[in-house]
C-alpha cells in the first residue's frame, strides 16, 4: 500500500510540476489546446479515484468504516506529496534526511550545543551524516551549504518525476 500512495503521489507532484508552468508563463492552460489541460484534470480526478480504491481495500481489510479510512489515505498522500515536492523546495530538506536518536545519550547538536534525547526527530547531513536539531540547521543551511561539523558541501537530493 505504501508503494501505491508514493505512485498517487508522484503522480500529483508531476502534475503540479506541469501547472507550475502557468506561473513562470511557459505553459498557459487558457492558451492551450483543451486536450492538454484536460489532461491535469483526468490526472487529477484519477488520483482520487485511486486514493477511494485503496481506502476501499484498507475499509475491508482493517474492517473499520470507508469514510475514517479514506480521510486517513488522502492525509498518508498528503504527506508523501509533501515529502516529495519539500525535496525540490528546501535544500535544507533535500540535503539532510529526518532520523530519530535512538540512542539514549545522542549527543549534541553542533551548532546549539544542546542535547539531542533518545526519540528526538532530527536531521542528519546526507553526505557526513551528522545529525542537529531541525531548527538548527534549517538556520545554518540558508547561510552556508556545508556541514557546520566537517564542512562537507550539502549535496540536495534531486527527486525526479
Amino acid at each position: 500500500m505504501d508503494m501505491v500512495k508514493h505512485m498517487i503521489a508522484t503522480l500529483q507532484a508531476q502534475t503540479l510540476d506541469r501547472l507550475r508552468h502557468w506561473f513562470d508563463g511557459s505553459y498557459d492552460p487558457r492558451t492551450t489546446s483543451t486536450a492538454k489541460s484536460d489532461k491535469e484534470s483526468m490526472e487529477w480526478m484519477m488520483c482520487n479515484a485511486m486514493k477511494a480504491e485503496l481506502a476501499m481495500s484498507k475499509a475491508r481489510e482493517t474492517n473499520r468504516d470507508l469514510e475514517t479510512t479514506f480521510m486517513e489515505v488522502q492525509w498518508e498522500v498528503a504527506i508523501e506529496l509533501g515529502k516529495i515536492l519539500a525535496e525540490t523546495i528546501d535544500p535544507a530538506i533535500a540535503g539532510t534526511d529526518g532520523v530519530k536518536i535512538e540512542e539514549e545519550e545522542g549527543g549534541a547538536s553542533g551548532i546549539c550545543l544542546e542535547d539531542m534525547k533518545k526519540g528526538e526527530e532530527v536531521r542528519a547531513m546526507g553526505v557526513c551524516g551528522h545529525k542537529f536539531h531541525d531548527h538548527c540547521i534549517f538556520q545554518w543551511v540558508k547561510r552556508k551549504q556545508n556541514c557546520p561539523l566537517c564542512r562537507c558541501a550539502l549535496e540536495p537530493k534531486k527527486y525526479t518525476f
